[in-house]
């Protein structure tokens, strides 16, 4: 016999459709596995991206901290090696200075006995020994103040510390600051100055007649100390290294000596030399 259907069967799509059930159970089965096996790839993904970042991230640093480390020990090595030949060449520059000057003593001598032969050349001597006080041709010795001033400490630890520390224009000022208040010879360090003495900086080095200094640093000031003391104390490179000393913590002092000794500045270049004749 023939089976009749319900009226309504084929409006059963349709129900389910609205209802939110149309997927077919195996379609909608299958749907929830793919996504769940895409979840999970996706997470995974993600992590092992995450792991290989991190992983390449760690190697980066290990590699820079090693390259520091190894760098360390290399500029060590070459900051000494440098400090060596410095002080190698400073060794050998000393000599020839102390050559020089008994050089220039055997020429000292033979000068005087040259112009001791006459009238003229005694004129003339006496000339050479007015001046040769005033370009530092000669040692000085007899009363000074002593001005010593220093890096405030634990400037040369940080950059944050450096308007603690002495520059080059601070001697500068310092010296002709000196020569204002009436002294008749200086030395920085035992660095006799002249009209030409040049004083720079090369790095953190201060550079005297192109010798690099250590400080603290000694200016000798030749001359009567009280009124050296008194007129610098009341210039304005007195009142500057005061300021220097409360605001930024720099060592500074000043005191009198009474028997000092500067040494003659190094002989003057010669560039051009031509003979005179007579009439």
């Amino acid at each position: 016999m023939r089976r009749w259907d319900r009226p309504d069967a084929s409006m059963s799509l349709l129900a389910d459709l609205l209802a939110g059930t149309g997927l077919e159970p195996g379609y909608k089965a299958a749907a929830v596995r793919r996504a769940a096996s895409g979840d999970r790839r996706s997470r995974y993904g993600t992590g092992a991206r995450l792991f290989a970042a991190t992983l390449v991230l760690g190697l980066l640093g290990a590699v820079a901290v090693a390259q520091v480390r190894r760098g360390e020990p290399v500029a060590e090595r070459q900051r000494r090696a440098l400090i060596a030949q410095i002080r190698q060449r400073t060794e050998e520059t000393d000599g020839l200075q102390r050559q020089a000057d008994e050089l220039r003593g055997q020429t000292e001598r033979l000068r005087q006995s040259a112009l001791a032969r006459s009238d003229a050349g005694r004129r003339a001597r006496e000339e050479l020994d007015r001046v040769a006080v005033a370009v530092a041709a000669v040692p000085v010795s007899g009363a000074a103040a002593v001005v010593t001033v220093d890096d405030a400490h634990g400037a040369r630890g940080t950059a944050a510390q450096q308007d603690g520390r002495i520059y080059d224009q601070d001697l500068q000022e310092l010296v002709n600051g000196l020569w204002a208040a009436g002294a008749t010879a200086v030395a920085v360090n035992g660095q006799r100055m002249t009209a030409t003495t040049a004083i720079r900086s090369a790095g953190d080095a201060i550079l005297v007649d192109y010798r690099p200094l250590s400080p603290p640093y000694a200016v000798t000031a030749a001359g009567d100390p009280g009124t050296i003391e008194n007129a610098f104390a009341d210039s304005p490179a007195g009142r500057a290294f005061r300021t220097l000393k409360t605001t930024f913590g720099i060592r500074y002092d000043i005191r009198k000596e009474d028997s000092v000794r500067l040494p003659a500045a190094p002989a003057p270049r010669l560039r051009y030399a031509r003979q005179e004749t007579s009439g």
